[in-house]
């Protein structure tokens, strides 16, 4: 009988030295209070979570870090209601750190009755959930900001005109569906090849409303992949408009067969979720030094499809990814040999079904006095559902920089566009005022007959650059502008002619050698544009003496032509001046004419055709001016 009290009593310690050593190992805060929330214990990993150790906290009010604007309703939803012996809801707050900072905590609180009924303790557990906060807060900042971007960026993307009959998939969506994106996509092996038969009505329910009604939709369906898989997908579609009627469809598709696993075993998993072991929602394991399973919990197994006495004839390399062997091998291995006594890392595991589960694994060994290893217990928390979050969360940044940028490099196109048709009028005419002048001071016949011809000459050449801008619309019309091999001595002729006036006003010399490089293949506007806005910014910044001298050379450099202009003109002050030489209506000489238009159309001009400009200057010695012109053979608007 005494050996049998004995037994029984050597197991009862082992037991309550196996729940201590879960309290005091377990990544969630654990502690004990009075009824009026007063710490009477509080588990070690207090420290980890907020700078704090246990002993800081033994008789301290829990009010005194929690945030003010918390404090009310934790005392209405959970500390009121648990002193009443009654039951409380998971509650979210903020903790203050030891650093000054918070933390978010979740906590559930639990009354301890005596023999009476009376509450004379309360249990609080609580873990840290700062990440999910900020990760919510991150995705309610966007959904603020760009609520239909966010509604459409998922995972992947598509495109349907109704005008042209085209499709367009993203990468992603032929990954999704396992197609080789060089076949390209149509509508109808869409329906015929890839959607679910039993959900093919539904799609085209959802379809035809957005075309005849402008309604978006949200629809889950399935879908039939290149091998024959049936997966389920998300698709989104919302209607495009031109000119106030719907061109196309446009949306996102999102593959959420994982998803659904996922959730299903989150929720089978969280109805364990009431003892301490067996029936915890993170999965503890106790191994022994082969790495063979002495004991584990339902929530582990349940977490890779087993059952409980499968897995107790396995090793924990039996069921890790075999990318990921080494991870836990290495970790085990330290532990085994006495190198350290603990080990936090993330790592995949293999479902029985086949699929990936993601898990943060927290182990710690456990000794004898003498140092030999007993066990080591580990809990794993399965955060799959976190890293499919992120993807998601990433997925939709990366689309949104996409679209931005995509936007910006379309306005700015729109805008200097729109100020190539104004002020590359403005020279010419400006030109034609100059030899009207001189018209009427002439003083014989055949200086008049002179300056009609020049006159005609800028007439003609005005005439002909509007024509070009004419036709430029119209080709802005269609998806592209479409280049042109053309002569710089061409273009160069026709635009010196337009300042002729100017250039026989001040004697200027213009000096022209397009030797090295005679052509190019270029929008024939935009080159034109940029030698009117360079030798118009030439003369208009000349010095009075010497005489204005203007050199326009091009040659070519690592495969691309390079265009130099210089001038023996005012010069700018780079110093002081350098960041703000392209920008829009900026001005850095005060007794000259200007609007500030001309160095910045000419940027956005050469750099939207993937080119780039650069400048050398000095005040009182000149500029140049040097532009690396792309080869491309159109541009895209």
């Amino acid at each position: 009988m005494e050996e049998r009290t004995g037994q029984e009593k050597i197991k009862l310690d082992q037991n309550q030295d196996l729940y201590q050593i879960l309290i005091e190992t377990s990544r969630e805060l654990i502690c004990l209070h009075d009824p009026e929330g007063i710490y009477l214990y509080v588990n070690p990993i207090i420290e980890t979570l907020t700078g704090f150790k246990p002993e800081e906290m033994l008789g301290r009010n829990p009010y005194d870090f929690i945030h003010p604007d918390d404090r009310e309703r934790i005392i209405i939803d959970s500390h009121n209601p648990a002193k009443e012996g009654r039951p409380t809801v998971a509650t979210q707050y903020r903790f203050l750190k030891k650093d000054g900072d918070y933390v978010w905590f979740q906590t559930l609180t639990q009354p301890i009755k005596n023999k009476e009924g009376t509450v004379t303790y309360l249990n609080t557990t609580s873990r840290d959930v700062t990440d999910q906060v900020r990760l919510t807060e991150s995705l309610q900042q966007e959904k603020k900001f760009s609520s239909i971007m966010a509604e459409l960026a998922k995972v992947g993307a598509w495109e349907s005109n109704i005008e042209t009959g085209s499709l367009y998939w993203s990468s992603e969506i032929y990954r999704i569906l396992e197609r080789d994106p060089s076949l390209g996509i149509d509508r109808d092996t869409v329906y015929q090849k890839y959607s679910y038969s039993e959900d093919m009505e539904k799609l085209r329910e959802n379809n035809l409303r957005v075309y005849q009604k402008g309604e978006t939709y949200s629809v889950e369906h399935r879908m039939v992949t290149e091998t024959g898989r049936v997966i389920w997908v998300r698709t989104q579609g919302k209607p495009a408009y031109s000119d106030g009627r719907i061109v196309g469809v446009y949306g996102a598709m999102q593959d959420i067969t994982l998803s659904k696993l996922v959730e299903e075993e989150i929720r089978l998993s969280e109805k364990k979720f009431s003892e301490a072991f067996h029936s915890s929602g993170n999965g503890i394991i106790l191994l022994d030094k082969n790495g063979h399973f002495l004991e584990l919990n339902q929530s582990f197994a349940k977490m890779l499809g087993y059952e409980p006495d499968e897995l107790l004839f396995k090793s924990f390399q039996d069921v890790t990814h075999p990318e990921d062997l080494n991870i836990g091998a290495e970790a085990f291995r330290k532990i085994i040999d006495g190198e350290r006594n603990g080990a936090q890392f993330a790592k995949r595991y293999i479902h029985k079904k086949g699929h990936i589960v993601w898990v943060f694994i927290t182990g710690v060994a456990v000794r004898k006095d003498s140092g030999e290893l007993m066990f080591i217990v580990a809990q794993i928390q399965d955060i799959s559902r976190k890293r499919i979050l992120e993807n998601i969360l990433r997925e939709k940044n990366a689309r949104l920089r996409s679209v931005g940028t995509h936007l910006k490099e379309r306005i700015s196109q729109l805008e200097e566009f729109n100020q190539i048709v104004s002020h590359n009028m403005r020279s010419p005419i400006g030109n034609i005022s100059t030899l009207v002048k001189f018209l009427e001071e002439a003083e014989t016949e055949e200086e008049k007959v002179e300056y009609m011809d020049y006159l005609k000459t800028t007439s003609d050449q005005l005439l002909k650059t509007l024509n070009e801008i004419v036709e430029v619309i119209k080709i802005r019309q269609s998806p592209k502008v479409v280049s042109e091999e053309i002569l710089f001595e061409s273009v160069f002729s026709r635009v010196k002619a337009m300042f002729l006036g100017q250039i026989l006003e001040c004697d200027a010399e213009i000096i022209a050698d397009f030797s090295e490089s005679p052509s190019i293949v270029y929008p024939p506007v935009y080159l034109e544009s940029i030698f009117l806005n360079l030798l118009s910014n030439s003369l208009k910044y000349r010095c009075e003496s010497p005489h204005p001298v203007i050199r326009f050379r091009t040659y070519w450099s690592h495969g691309n032509h390079v265009l130099e202009v210089q001038d023996n003109g005012l010069g700018i002050d780079l110093n002081k001046h350098g960041d703000q030489i392209f920008k829009l209506h900026k001005r850095f000489h005060r007794n000259t004419d200007g609007r500030g238009l001309g160095l910045f159309m000419t940027k956005n001009q050469i750099e939207s055709l993937g080119g780039e400009i650069h400048v050398e200057s000095t005040p009182g010695q000149g500029t140049k001016f040097i532009i690396h012109l792309s080869k491309a053979n159109e541009f895209a608007i």
